[in-house]
């Protein structure tokens, strides 16, 4: 039956250190394979039942380790942290040996050799992260699925500088609860907690369907008190989200000396003026949004036409005269790029640069609209102002003007695909203009 263990080379390296290698012996022959590590022989015991540690246990001071990792930089490691690397070395030879067993296949040390060094090492949670993005996301267009995880990643190595090192079996509840209060002490709202620990959630669940990890090692709630980590709940709070019509009428007719707080305040109104469109889907529009018809009434009209990037649901949106009216103030106020209609997008963009052009664009559009609300003299509750008030003001608005919820609802696409069908099978293009046409100028 073959054996793994972990031993020290009796001969020194060039720094005058014994590498630690892990031995595998299968009838009557021995194979050896790099860990990377290197001990002096007062640091290590390689008598140990069940393979060599590092000195480690009470009474023994923790002390550091270098390793040279594959792209050939040198990690540093607690004696503990690498003492887990070996177990997890040893657990991965054992997985390959199993394998062999369930599968009867009789195997060499050369094929053993093949699958252990050339087989996918995705056993540290960064490293698999990392190629989820690549190959469950990138590979398949989904850019913005794929910066989410990446933006993930970056505040967990904000986290824990050793998040290289770090095996699924490391992120434990603790783990999490610990990043979770990291992420508030950044300042982070319940609601960007929620979505990076999903993003977390999500890398285990494809690390379990791979296989890499076991179902146990799972270390989030299941909604019983198990003892694990529980999300945190994100709770959408209405108030402070969005302008009463007071204030949306005092951004409309208020003229801003800055150049780049009034093209940004026209922004903000076509936004409010199309129904609460969303940053991403209307930096995306172009002049082919804009169609003619004719309607049931034999009247022929502009509309602007759109797929909701977040629902996929499809929008057909009037063009009254508070939506052209500033159409034309972009065309006439601004440098257009290509045949976008708004100066959002202002260069060519790959498809996959593209979510994280138009978020740093997002992130200064939202710091001027503070600079604007500040300039206005807001009240307080106002001052946080984003791209996100624009539909919320606007549900708002409707509300005020006494719009029942079903109008609200479609306009705002809040319902499902099946809801939203029936909805404009209800109400025409043109009657939900005259529900939803709100001129700030009047």
């Amino acid at each position: 039956m073959a054996k793994i263990r972990t031993i020290l080379k009796s001969s020194t390296d060039a720094d005058g250190n014994h590498p630690v290698l892990l031995m595998l012996s299968d009838r009557g022959k021995r194979s050896y394979f790099a860990t990377g590590f290197s001990s002096d022989a007062g640091k290590f015991d390689d008598s140990l039942e069940g393979g060599g540690r590092f000195v480690q246990g009470r009474g023994v001071k923790s002390f550091s380790i270098y390793r040279k990792e594959e792209d050939g930089s040198i990690v540093e490691y607690s004696n503990k942290e690498a003492n887990d690397a070996l177990a997890e070395l040893e657990r991965r030879a054992s997985d390959i040996l199993k394998s062999y067993n369930e599968k009867h296949i009789d195997w060499s040390m050369d094929q053993f050799r093949s699958d252990f060094v050339n087989a996918p090492k995705r056993n540290t949670f960064l490293r698999f992260a990392e190629d989820v993005v690549e190959k469950e996301y990138r590979d398949r267009g989904q850019y913005s699925t794929a910066d989410t995880v990446k933006y993930t990643i970056l505040s967990l190595k904000r986290f824990d500088h050793s998040l290289s090192k770090r095996t699924f079996q490391e992120i434990t509840p603790k783990y999490l609860d610990n990043y979770d209060s990291f992420c508030r002490s950044e300042g982070a709202l319940p609601g960007t907690i929620s979505i990076r620990v999903r993003v977390i959630k999500r890398i285990f669940n494809i690390a379990i369907r791979d296989k890499v990890v076991t179902r146990d090692q799972y270390p989030f709630s299941n909604g019983a008190d198990d003892g694990k980590y529980k999300p945190p709940q994100a709770k959408l709070t209405k108030t402070n989200q969005f302008l009463p019509l007071e204030s949306l009428k005092l951004l409309a007719n208020h003229k801003f000396e800055r150049p780049n707080y009034e093209r940004d305040k026209h922004l903000f109104l076509f936004s409010f003026y199309c129904m609460g469109i969303n940053w991403k889907d209307m930096a995306q529009l172009t002049t082919r949004n804009f169609q003619r018809i004719t309607t049931a009434e034999g009247q022929e009209v502009s509309v602007l036409r759109y797929r909701r990037s977040k629902t996929q649901g499809d929008f057909e949106i009037l063009v009254v005269p508070s939506i052209q009216r500033e159409l034309d103030w972009f065309m006439a106020n601004t440098k257009l790029y290509s045949d976008y209609v708004l100066p959002i997008i202002t260069k060519r963009i790959l498809p996959e640069d593209l979510n994280s052009y138009l978020s740093q664009k997002r992130k200064r559009f939202n710091h001027t609209l503070k600079a604007i609300a500040k300039e206005l003299n807001l009240p307080e509750s106002q001052l946080n102002m984003t791209s996100y008030h624009a539909r919320h003001s606007f549900a708002m608005a409707l509300l005020d003007k006494g719009k029942s919820v079903e109008i609200i609802s479609q306009a705002l696409g809040h319902q499902s695909v099946e809801t939203t069908k029936h909805y404009l099978a209800k109400f025409s293009t043109t009657r939900m203009a005259e529900e939803t046409d709100i001129d700030l100028s009047e």
